[in-house]
């Protein structure tokens, strides 16, 4: 481990969350960043809460989907690291961090109701559902 690239931020076989979050996003790729390193470095409820923070912020102001210009062929190119990163996360993160990764992708989808009506809300109850197992009282 060194400080440029932290174990709490790679998988056992060396791939790094920036090359899931570099395509996407402000607020999706620091929530995605969140949740991935949530019970890995610190305080797992802290991290949790700042996802959703900024899952909040996104929701709230229509951040700008990164990937939403993408071609199929392109996102399917970039969709590889993240198939990788989620097979090395925890099981109750796979649908938050997959549902991150998709709103950013068709976040300009129907002018933003895609993930907006679908995936969001669904995203931050199952990470509420999270923090309120751990002690949290936001679930």
């Amino acid at each position: 481990m060194n400080a440029i690239t932290p174990d709490h931020y790679k998988t056992e076989g060396g791939l790094q969350v920036w090359d899931v979050t570099r395509y996407m996003s402000g607020n999706m790729a620091q929530a995605f960043q969140y949740v991935y390193r949530a019970g890995r470095k610190g305080d797992e409820l802290e991290d949790l809460r700042k996802a959703v923070a900024f899952l909040e912020d996104w929701y709230q102001h229509n951040d700008a989907p990164v990937m939403g210009n993408l071609s199929p062929g392109d996102m399917i190119e970039k969709e590889k690291p993240l198939r990788a990163l989620l097979l090395n996360a925890a099981e109750w993160k796979r649908p938050v961090l997959n549902n991150i990764w998709h709103m950013d992708f068709c976040g300009d989808a129907i002018e933003g109701l895609e993930a907006r009506i679908h995936a969001y809300h669904g995203t931050i109850l199952h990470l509420n559902r999270r923090i309120a197992e751990l002690g949290g009282v936001d679930g």
